[in-house]
């Protein structure tokens, strides 16, 4: 499992820092959060596959993360991209990307699945973009903020304070199996191979007319709780930030200015370096990352010593930075 950041800039490009954008490398996918202008040559840059399975999250309708995702889809048409593309983001989003599709021919015959997240009502719209734009969107309920779920993870969607309606997304590992202990299956006498892959599932196994229970037999150990990665997108401080980081391994979080600069912040509704390592010190987080930081900031030196200050396991993301994460 491995964060890749594409894009740490605020509102404008610069020389060192593209708009925003990140990427969540788990188990063969791809989980993108904004598109922020010219992704797809950071997706180059990043050495990043083309066809791997993807979902896209979009926080919000302002241009800094989302005017890339078109050029993106553009180019997974050239390269032929087969695999199927789902696209989670604010209302609007899919009139966005249809006018895209009318006006300028973005095909894009890999996306069909496009959701709006309509966070007041607790309700998706989900549109067919190979449909109508007429089309009368299909709704889905959605209960404790969950609005996509696999075999592996959940994503939830927290309602944040910006000037749009905006999401703050939450990346949840479900509990993984235990550590395996190959020395004790082959103590009992279970043969290495498809068994063993079962066993390190979690999965009970019937060998040579015996059932045999991995956890109960102290081959799996006890499961483990999965990662917890929560993504604050523009935002001023709120009470929201709080549930959204809570628990988190990793709480990225948009720091666009200084404490200087706290005024401009509230008016303009971002956060300060400071305002997110309050955040993070008060919700049990381990790892705290800043992202799309202001333009005016050529070194960030100044952030990272505010945010170490309150909170100690603090850094500022750059881009193309990668971040692991370890999963034992």
């Amino acid at each position: 499992m491995e964060i890749v950041f594409l894009g740490t800039s605020a509102a404008v490009p610069t020389r060192q820092r593209n708009l925003s954008s990140f990427v969540l490398l788990y188990n063969g996918e791809q989980i993108l959060f904004d598109a922020g202008e010219d992704v797809q040559r950071q997706f180059e840059e990043a050495r990043l596959k083309f066809n791997a399975p993807l979902s896209i999250f979009i926080s919000h309708m302002h241009g800094d993360h989302i005017i890339g995702l078109p050029g993106l889809l553009f180019h997974f048409t050239l390269v032929s991209r087969t695999q199927e593309v789902k696209i989670w983001g604010p209302p609007g989003i899919f009139p966005y990307l249809y006018l895209h599709r009318m006006i300028v021919g973005l095909r894009a015959p890999f996306l069909k699945e496009v959701y709006e997240i309509h966070s007041e009502k607790k309700k998706l719209l989900l549109y067919d973009y190979q449909g109508n734009p007429d089309q009368k969107p299909v709704e889905i309920s959605y209960k404790d903020d969950k609005i996509h779920e696999t075999a592996n993870y959940v994503i939830n969607a927290v309602p944040m304070c910006h000037s749009v309606p905006t999401t703050g997304f939450k990346f949840l590992e479900k509990p993984r199996s235990g550590k395996f202990e190959p020395k004790i299956a082959e103590h009992i006498g279970i043969p290495q191979g498809h068994l063993w892959k079962k066993m390190q599932m979690g999965e009970i196994i019937e060998y040579k007319g015996q059932t045999y229970n991995p956890e109960e037999l102290e081959i799996v150990g006890p499961k483990r709780p999965g990662v917890v990665i929560s993504y604050s997108a523009d935002t001023k401080m709120c009470d929201a930030l709080y549930s959204l980081a809570k628990g988190s391994n990793v709480f990225i979080c948009e720091a666009t200015y200084g404490n200087e600069l706290k005024d401009l912040a509230d008016e303009k509704k971002h956060m300060t370096a400071i305002q997110c390592a309050q955040v993070a010190q008060e919700s049990n987080v381990i790892q705290l990352i800043l992202t799309h930081i202001s333009s005016r900031y050529v070194e960030v030196d100044s952030l990272l010593k505010e945010a170490q200050s309150i909170f100690p396991n603090s850094l500022v993301a750059y881009d193309l930075m990668r971040f692991p994460l370890l999963n034992d």
